[in-house]
């Protein structure tokens, strides 16, 4: 491509060139910037006609021997004299900075500005030249933008207070009183995926004085789900206090409690309680189920894990719905019963294959030379490296009680 600005046949840029002073008139005049030269005094010989606009003048020279002091308020012009006066005495320009403009008779505004020493031909420095634009909106935005960062801050520390609170109380909450058995050893883990959850084990009270149990695992997990988890513990108290030995009304009469109080979703229930000890160290392990039939049984004598087939039950919290009929299960000494919820079961690792029933049965055989607590948390840890992530996918609450 050939150079075309050395083509000028009418000789219009030789003239334009020629004429510097009307090319800085011309500039002063039309550009929409605010560009003035200042002298050594920070008086000023030179402004753009939008500097004198903004300032009320008609006129563009009419701000000629004026300065900042005959402007703006005492606060912006000294501010303006000694950034100028730096410069004059370090010869070091200012580049963008955000400077805030005061007035007398408006409301305050900002401007970016830059200033730079002005030298002659000579080299001798003459005063400076500056431009500058207003910021004022953007800097309204970013106080605005400041403002909701600050209020997010101060919600986010609020909801963590609330989460350390509300972490506090379920701790305590659940499962809350443990009861001691002669000849049951008992176990149990309780994992919130995150600070709370809405899984929730406990043992409540009862006029027989036997070891009654209750698991639960609320749809969802979070804030949400731990609410309920409130509820479902004083369901259980309460449905305990006239409990007749039959885990199936317990869960029917937690389930009445419960239906129409959660929103769009629903609970999984397990209950069952201990008979007496008979004299060849045997129990009745008698049991309910509320869709939750994830169970198992480690018999010693076979060395063998049995998945529990129990009676079908449905969920709670939806009308209509109903537990399982009780069924009774004998355990001998050295037997061992295993409840869990479904986040151990689901535990996904990172090609989406689920750890499985088949694994939890597998591992609770081989570890069952181990104390019952050891077994548990051996299989947690596991579940949590089969996942080759940091962080729980769901809410993990095991249960498992052993005859000596």
């Amino acid at each position: 491509m050939k150079n075309t600005a050395k083509i000028d046949p009418d000789g219009n840029s030789m003239l334009l060139r020629a004429s510097a002073k009307r090319l800085f008139e011309s500039l002063m005049e039309q550009t929409a910037d605010r560009i003035y030269i200042k002298d050594k005094k920070s008086r000023f010989i030179a402004a753009s006609q939008t500097l004198a606009d903004m300032h009320g003048y008609k006129d563009r020279h009419e701000l000629e021997g004026l300065t900042d002091f005959d402007l703006f308020t005492k606060e912006h012009a000294q501010q303006a004299y000694d950034d100028e006066q730096e410069i004059l005495r370090t010869e070091k320009a200012i580049i963008n900075k955000i400077e805030k403009e005061t007035w007398e008779d408006k409301d305050t505004t900002w401007v970016s500005s830059t200033k730079a020493p002005l030298y002659l031909s000579s080299g001798k420095l003459a005063g400076i030249i500056g431009i500058s634009r207003d910021v004022t909106s953007e800097k309204h935005a970013q106080e605005k933008l400041a403002d909701s960062e600050q209020r997010l801050r101060e919600q986010n520390e609020i909801m963590r207070s609330d989460f350390e609170s509300a972490m506090k109380v379920q701790s305590v909450m659940i499962p809350g009183r443990v009861p001691h058995v002669k000849h049951v050893n008992m176990a149990y883990l309780w994992k919130p995926m995150t600070m709370v959850g809405g899984d929730i084990i406990n043992f409540p009270r009862n006029p027989s004085n036997c070891l009654l149990f209750f698991m639960g695992d609320v749809c969802g997990h979070g804030v949400t789900a731990a609410f309920y988890t409130v509820l479902i513990k004083y369901l259980t108290a309460h449905s305990a206090e006239v409990y007749n030995d039959n885990p199936r009304d317990f869960l029917n009469s937690v389930n009445e409690g419960v239906t129409g109080r959660i929103n769009c979703g629903f609970v999984t229930g397990l209950a069952g309680h201990f008979g007496a000890r008979q004299k060849d160290g045997s129990r009745k392990l008698i049991l309910s189920h509320a869709g939750h039939k994830q169970v198992l049984i480690y018999r010693k004598n076979d060395d063998a894990i049995e998945l529990i087939d129990l009676p079908n039950g449905t969920v709670m919290g939806i009308p209509g719905t109903t537990a399982s009929r009780a069924k009774a299960f004998d355990l001998h000494i050295g037997d061992r019963f295993y409840a869990f919820t479904d986040g151990i079961v689901e535990a996904s690792n990172p090609k989406g294959e689920e750890f499985g029933m088949k694994r939890v049965i597998e591992r609770f055989k081989e570890l069952s030379a181990e104390p019952i607590s050891e077994t548990i948390n051996t299989l947690y840890q596991e579940v949590g490296a089969y996942t080759k992530v940091p962080d729980q996918q769901d809410d993990i609450t095991i249960l498992g009680f052993e005859l000596s």
